[in-house]
């Protein structure tokens, strides 16, 4: 048994020390966010290594390190190939712990657009997060990130507990808006949606962009508060409110080819789908100022008149 044993362990040795077994091929696939130089020194892997003597639940475990990846897969080829297969994360929002978790009037959408247009606030970092389509918060946002998906806010930290459903609610709310949003990119597409305010009492708010068609020049006579309104024109708050978002969406698909054909999106601040016997479109200060001057005689949208 001595003997046997002295055997087997000199043969382990020279067949995890042959150079007919070292590493000549190493294949990467599925990084988009790291190159293969760094995905093989993440995982300590290197070309002449011998593919036998490899711990391969040691190199997967060290590429699942790096935050953007969900997992990785190793394989040996023999006698000298590696194949590495990364899946990496999806981030589909941003979660902003800097919000209190009780909202008491609507986010500052210019804040929110700052933050989602490329996080550039000085003192933002470690407070906003990535949230990706599995419900995992993985990692705190970046400058050089570049990544650009909707900002959540109210949320708190101790909303995000899979384990208390009471607990979780306004953040299953929130996955459910955003896999949604995600199916029915042809309602809002995921990149027109700027953030989602969640609130305890009145539930969650959608804040897209819908880009305004054929904006005529602010009228003269508008007030300052007017033409601000107008110059920051196209977000919409829709109103999403608590459960039933399928629903929602289905009116929310049969309402925005109308409005876009009726108005471009121009006089439209917030479309309320609370009432489910009822869509509730309400009018921006600017639209109604330019509803005003047409019915008044003036004409600044020519081509529109009758439908005024």
């Amino acid at each position: 048994m001595a003997g046997t044993s002295l055997l087997l362990i000199l043969a382990y040795d020279a067949v995890t020390q042959s150079s007919y077994f070292e590493a000549r091929t190493i294949t990467v696939e599925g990084s988009q966010r790291y190159s293969k130089e760094t995905i093989l020194k993440q995982a300590g892997l290197k070309l002449h290594d011998n593919i036998l003597s490899l711990n391969l639940n040691a190199l997967r475990y060290r590429l699942m390190a790096r935050p953007w990846i969900a997992g990785a897969e190793i394989e040996r080829e023999l006698p000298d190939v590696v194949h590495i297969r990364v899946k990496e994360r999806v981030p589909i929002a941003i979660v902003d712990l800097n919000q209190p978790a009780r909202l008491a009037s609507p986010p500052a959408i210019a804040s929110a657009q700052a933050r989602w247009t490329g996080h550039e606030q000085a003192g933002v970092a470690g407070r906003l997060f990535y949230l990706d389509e599995e419900g995992e918060i993985f990692k705190p946002v970046e400058p050089s990130d570049k990544v650009r998906v909707p900002v959540v806010t109210g949320l708190a930290l101790s909303d995000i507990d899979f384990n208390d459903q009471s607990r979780s609610l306004l953040f299953r709310a929130v996955m459910e808006v955003l896999r949604l949003s995600r199916l029915h990119q042809n309602v809002i597409p995921l990149h027109a949606l700027r953030s989602i305010q969640v609130d305890r009492e009145v539930g969650l708010t959608l804040y897209a962009f819908l880009a305004p068609r054929n904006l005529p020049a602010t009228p003269a006579f508008a007030s300052k508060a007017d033409r601000r309104t107008q110059a920051g024109g196209g977000v919409v708050a829709i109103k999403v409110g608590f459960g039933d978002y399928g629903s929602k969406y289905g009116r929310l698909r049969d309402v925005i080819p109308y409005l876009k054909k009726e108005s471009g999106f121009l006089n439209v601040q917030s479309i309320d789908l609370n009432d489910s016997d009822r869509v509730v479109v309400r009018q921006s200060l600017a639209g109604q100022a330019v509803r005003r001057a047409v019915s008044g005689g003036w004409d600044f949208l020519p081509s529109r008149r009758k439908g005024v």
